[in-house]
Parts: C-alpha cells; structure tokens; sequence
C-alpha cells in the first residue's frame, strides 16, 4: 500500500476533488523534510495525516494552508492548480496546537478579529457578536459571545478556535493534534463537531498522535515517515496495529508491557494528604512497582503528583521507605532519591533554548562541577551526557543542540534521561508520553518497565487509559479530589474504570 507518485493518490470517489496535492516537497536550507507527498481529499471527507514526530505533518499543514511555499509540486483547489496558496482566500483553514486566541478579548472578538464589521474607524461591534453566534449555532454550539476566552475552559477554546477558522475558510479545515489539552467528555464534543462538518461538505485532514482518534473521525490516512509518503488507504482496510508499524518502519509487539511482579518491600507511602485540590489521599507504592492514577482533567492527578515532591503546599504525611518526610520539599525529597518528570515539559521541565547537553545535566549538576581551581569546570558532564543520549536513544546530532531543535519525543526522552542521571528510586512521571509520536512513546514505556524490573518504584499519573493499562501493575481512579476506585492489573475493566471517573460512586478494589 505505498503512495510515492501522483498516479498512487488514494482512490478518489466520483466526487470533484476539493484538494489535491501532487508531488508536493520542502527543503530547508538544502535538507528535503517533505518530499514527493500525493492525495486528493473530497468534500465531507476527513483524511488522517499520521507520522513520527518529524515525519512532516507540520510541514504539510503549513504549506496547505499557506504559511509556507513549497519547494516543489502542486496544490489544486477543486481542480485549478494554485501557483501561491492562500488559505482564507482559497477555503482553507488550520487549527494549530498552539491557539492563536487573545485571552482578555471576548468569543465574539476573537472570531471576528481578522475581519471586524463596520468601518475601520467605527467597528460595529453588534454585527461582530452576531456573525459570532449565528456561527457557532451552526456548529450547534452554546457558548456565551461576551465571556472572554481566559474564563473558558482548553476545550471551549479549542471549540471557539475551530468556529474562528470556519469563519474565514468553509472547504478544507485541518486540525492539527486538536485533543492534547482535552478532556474525554470534551473529545466526544469536538468528535460531534466533526461529524457536523463532514455531513455539511467540508473536508478535513486531522492530525493525531492517538490512534483510537483516527480511527474514530477519520475515513482515510497518509502515513509520513522521514518526510516521505509510505502508505494511505481506507481505514477500514487496515488493523490499527499495521498502520503503528507502517510510521515506525518496524515489527511491534502486540503485547503487554514486559511487567514482573512487584516486591513487598514498601518504598512511597502518602496518608492523609489533603489540599484545596483533593482531600484524604492514601495509597503505598513498592519497590518494582508501577501505579497508575487516571481520572478526568480536574480530577486532582496532577496536584498530588506536585503535593508528594514538594512543589504545591498540601497537609498530610508522606513517606520514603519508611521514613517520615518533613518538610516536604523537593531538596528534601530529593535527596531521598525522588524524581517528579511534569506535564509540560516545555515551560515547567526543559530548557529549550540550552544544549541537550545542559539539560541532561541539570537535576545531578553537583556531581560534575569540580572544587579545585586548576580543574574548575563541569568535569565527565560532556561524557555522561553523551552516554545517556546512546542508552536513551535521543536523536540528535550533538549534544551541543538547543533542546528546542528536537522532536516532542525526543525532548521527553531528555527531560527522562537528566532524571535517571539522580539514579532515582521513586520516579513520578505525570503525563509521560503527552504528544510524542508512537515509537518515542513504545521507547518510554520499555525504559518504565526497565525501571520497574530493576526495583525501582514508579508512579504514573495520565489521561491516557489505554497506556494506564499497559504500563501498571495497579490503577487508582479519581474523581474531584477523591480516589474512587482501585484496581489489580488483572481486573483492569476499561468500562468500569471510566464509570467510576465520570460519575459519583462508592468506589471498587477492581477484584468483583
């Protein structure tokens, strides 16, 4: 099923096409990243773009919506060759991961701001918020126009993000990883929205590191590996497993992660941890273990993750094998051989704009810095940073590059290797795979299991049940600053765990 010429394109139904693409290519400063990439999408279609972080979506996305100009090939809009494309003015339009809203601006602003009614000197700000809601009533959409956008939640944003780009563009909408931020209850809303489109003609390429997404929204998929086109088709022809192995050009193992049983010997303990966020949280961790915390955006995860290292104020006791930890801070759990890898590994863990080399240094920086004068420096630190990037499998040319200039999989990869430079015993990772692509995200889940194999304890908290269930021997369930529910690796129930986040009840030991 490879697609590398015009004459490969995917199928195409009797119906004109709206966009086509032949043989479209870019090149950076001498270096192809897309090259030779064909497909036509038709109104009410919903293509999946699919690929590695730095297989070249983002390139993609940015040439069809004119952000960037090709270096080669063609871009047809229903059948007219456009030599310079500009999105608005030939229907298209793109919802970027990053929202391009302004947060004290009201909805009814925001969706208007590139093209406010009325006379430049007068804007009449009544016909603004009135294309506003006959807009978003055309999506089906209740949000009130005068709220600002910092009042609304990610998921209304991203709503009012997509009703903005319909606005200027109603061919072609591209979604580029729309779900990220959101909630499972806010993904079904964003699915409806999708299904609304598609029935009323507009076709949309949607972009996703999560597979069950693709295959829940999408009629077809383009797989790019390393810039190239290596496969597209008709989902319904391809088995989920097959098409994780067309982007990572390589055999996966359809199984359970490689988990031994856990030790007896208790190493993380939390009793009574309380805070404004969550309220009497108690559950031990052991040696060789891993424990899953699920629940929905809101639910607290994240905040006691903060809570047990130190970085959010909380009442309650916390333990190290067996020793009272007080204060708690992240100096004092450190030194008993903590680790906390955050969420956002971009604004709360890396250094995007220092080497690779900085960053894999920086939690163990005592370790390499000398104390004589005639040796003054960061001695071995150029030789542990070069190791860790070969036992982590970091792609990067030296590790004298920005940590900026990697893929999102990679920059986990480093944020995750500078921790296990500490040799940690406990290691809570919140959100471990968020936006990586599937091979980073297989690596990251082998170096957890290899943790847990070599004793250490491992918390993981995530939004991502189906990696919940790979990776744990144990999964706790919360809802609103509460765990509701517990649950043994071999009772993991998908149906039940999400009824017990979603809904009030009196909890589960997962062993009925």
């Amino acid at each position: 099923m490879m697609m590398n010429r015009a004459a490969d394109t995917i199928a195409a139904t009797d119906a004109k096409p709206v966009l086509s693409v032949r043989n479209l290519s870019k090149a950076f400063a001498g270096k192809t990243v897309v090259d030779d990439v064909s497909f036509d999408i038709h109104p009410g279609e919903v293509i999946g773009l699919v690929g590695e972080n730095g297989a070249g979506k983002s390139t993609t996305k940015n040439m069809l919506c004119g952000l960037l100009q090709p270096s080669n090939g063609e871009i047809l809009v229903e059948g007219e060759v456009v030599p310079h494309i500009d999105g608005p003015a030939h229907g298209i339009s793109a919802v970027h991961q990053e929202l391009s809203l302004f947060g004290s601006l009201t909805v009814a602003e925001n969706m208007c701001i590139s093209d406010l009614p009325g006379k430049p000197a007068r804007v009449d700000w009544r016909e603004a918020d009135r294309i506003a809601r006959e807009q978003l009533e055309f999506l089906g959409i209740e949000i009130d126009t005068q709220a600002t956008i910092e009042s609304l939640g990610s998921g209304r944003q991203q709503v009012v993000e997509i009703a903005k780009a319909l606005l200027h563009a109603d061919r072609v909408l591209i979604l580029d990883e729309p779900t990220t931020s959101l909630t499972a209850v806010e993904r079904e809303k964003l699915f409806a929205i999708i299904d609304t489109l598609k029935a009323r003609g507009v076709a949309i390429i949607f972009i996703s590191h999560f597979m069950e997404e693709i295959y829940r929204v999408c009629d077809k998929f383009i797989v790019l590996r390393d810039g190239k086109q290596v496969g597209g088709g008709y989902l319904s022809d391809v088995p989920q497993r097959q098409l994780e192995e067309m982007m990572v050009g390589r055999t996966i193992e359809d199984s359970k992660i490689d988990l031994h049983p856990p030790g007896e010997v208790e190493a993380l303990r939390v009793q009574g941890l309380s805070a404004i966020d969550f309220d009497g949280i108690d559950f031990t961790v052991h040696k060789g273990e891993i424990l899953g915390i699920s629940g929905l955006m809101g639910a607290g995860r994240t905040e006691i993750a903060e809570a047990i290292f130190g970085l959010r104020a909380a009442t309650g006791d916390v333990f190290v094998k067996g020793e009272k930890v007080s204060p708690i801070t992240v100096k004092a759990m450190k030194a008993r051989g903590v680790c906390y890898v955050p969420e956002d590994r971009r604004t709360n863990g890396l250094f995007l704009n220092r080497p690779v080399r900085e960053n894999l240094s920086a939690a163990a920086i005592l370790n390499f810095v000398t104390r004589s004068l005639r040796g003054i420096g960061f001695r071995g630190e150029k030789a542990r940073a070069s190791d860790v990037v070969r036992e982590r499998d970091i792609s990067v040319p030296s590790i004298e590059n920005h940590v900026s200039d990697l893929s999102g999989g990679n920059q986990q990869k480093v944020l995750l290797g500078r921790w296990l430079s500490m040799a940690p015993e406990i290691l809570i990772f919140d959100e471990p795979t968020k936006g990586v692509d599937i091979g980073a995200k297989f690596d990251i889940h082998a170096t957890i299991a290899e943790l847990a194999r070599a004793g250490r304890a491992v918390v993981i908290v995530s939004s991502d049940l189906p990696e919940l269930l790979h990776t744990t021997h144990r999964l706790l369930v919360m809802r609103k600053g509460h765990i509701v529910g517990e649950f043994q690796r071999e009772a993991y129930d998908s149906v039940k765990i999400i009824s017990l986040a979603a809904s009030a009840g009196n909890g589960s030991n997962g062993n009925a």
